[in-house]
């Protein structure tokens, strides 16, 4: 790839928008709603969320998610260094899990480590793997401007890693955790996601011709065959609970297609819902999973997202089925970051995670007295 500064306007454009598709097809920070935690740990028998609290120390800084499904990690900021607990919110029980005085860039959740990546110049990071008694599994660092993780939901010691360098140059990883190696993944396409244990899903934007759709393919890393996937206008691809989901757009039509499919590219449910354009691609609206349902905003018309002003509603739809149900529809929700426990009863709500909605009654409860750290 070329420097930035050598290019004319037209590669400026073109190039932003290529970045723009990319960026928005990949999922991340939507989901990620942790499994549940067999640690053996006492169950609480009493299921009543205690009221707002206050970080042992200093001010509240973001919710990361769920650790198992009566516990959060989230980070506050005391003195300059920033300092990651777990909390019981039934209990009320902190346990200091990590303390940084860099600012952190990233933290993700599986079922039993959690990824630190601080970032310590804007050429360099570092990579801390913990356990959730603190514990540390794994530190190195890493030469790159911006980092994307995609954890191996059916390996957990297992990592693929984008970096991009300030002019967007990208380079694919996989880490071995156990091991600490790091090794080059064999395609270059930009924010791979994992299918399978051993298989590896991505958009192939074409960079040399921006477009709004991209080919579906899947890398074997076992026998590197590379397989194409005869979906069409596929815009937006995430993977969970063993089911592959693609939105897309049917023919003229402004809506989008939400379509689930199994491991092995069978088709389950589809729903057709409104959606809201945007410069290069359209919205995707904040989701989350839980068991075969698939929980998402939705826009009451379609429109554009600069001008939109209608509100959204919450939705339920049976990724096997495709039959759907609105939820709270007598709440005014908007379309923020949503994650739902393992257990279905509570969803961290906001673009912080800094609230909670109980998912019976559709309440939504601040999590932190103090305001958050700026």
């Amino acid at each position: 790839m070329f420097s930035l500064g050598k290019r004319n306007t037209l590669g400026i454009v073109l190039l932003f928008t290529f970045f723009t598709l990319i960026l928005s097809s990949c999922a991340p920070r939507h989901d990620d709603s942790a499994s549940e935690n067999e640690a053996k740990d006492n169950d609480v028998d009493n299921n009543t969320m205690l009221p707002p609290i206050s970080p042992i120390e200093g001010e509240f800084e973001q919710v990361y998610g769920w650790i198992k499904k009566d516990t959060i990690c989230y980070s506050s900021i005391y003195e300059g260094a920033y300092e990651i607990y777990a909390y019981n919110i039934y209990t009320g029980k902190h346990i200091p899990l990590y303390k940084s005085e860099e600012e952190l860039s990233n933290v993700l959740l599986n079922e039993n480590q959690l990824l630190i990546y601080t970032a310590l110049s804007e050429e360099e990071g570092e990579i801390h793997i913990i356990d959730y008694k603190g514990n540390e599994i794994l530190s190195r660092k890493l030469q790159s401007y911006e980092t994307d993780f995609s954890w191996n939901s059916h390996n957990e010691n297992e990592l693929l890693i984008t970096t991009l360098t300030k002019e967007w140059e990208s380079k694919v990883f996989t880490l071995d955790i156990q091991e600490n190696v790091l090794s080059d993944f064999p395609v270059s396409t930009p924010f791979p996601q994992w299918l399978t244990k051993e298989k590896v899903m991505y958009l192939d934007w074409d960079q040399s011709n921006p477009s709004l759709y991209a080919p579906l393919k899947i890398f074997n890393l076992e026998t590197e065959e590379e397989n194409e996937i005869d979906l069409a206008n596929i815009y937006f691809i995430d993977q969970k609970n063993e089911f592959l989901l693609t939105i897309s757009s049917k023919g003229e039509e402004e809506e989008a297609v939400y379509t689930f499919y199994d491991a092995n590219i069978k088709k389950q449910g589809s729903i057709s819902v409104p959606r809201l354009s945007k410069f290069a691609n359209w919205l995707v609206p904040n989701y989350t999973i839980y068991k075969n349902s698939f929980l998402t905003f939705t826009p009451e018309r379609n429109g554009n997202a600069e001008t939109y002003q209608e509100g959204f509603e919450l939705i339920e739809v049976d990724m096997e089925t495709g039959l759907s149900k609105k939820l709270f529809a007598d709440k005014d929700l908007e379309d923020q970051p949503i994650q739902i426990s393992s257990d279905g009863k509570y969803c961290l709500y906001g673009y912080y995670f800094e609230n909670m909605l109980n998912m019976e009654t559709g309440d939504i409860t601040p999590l932190f007295t103090s305001n958050i750290a700026q």
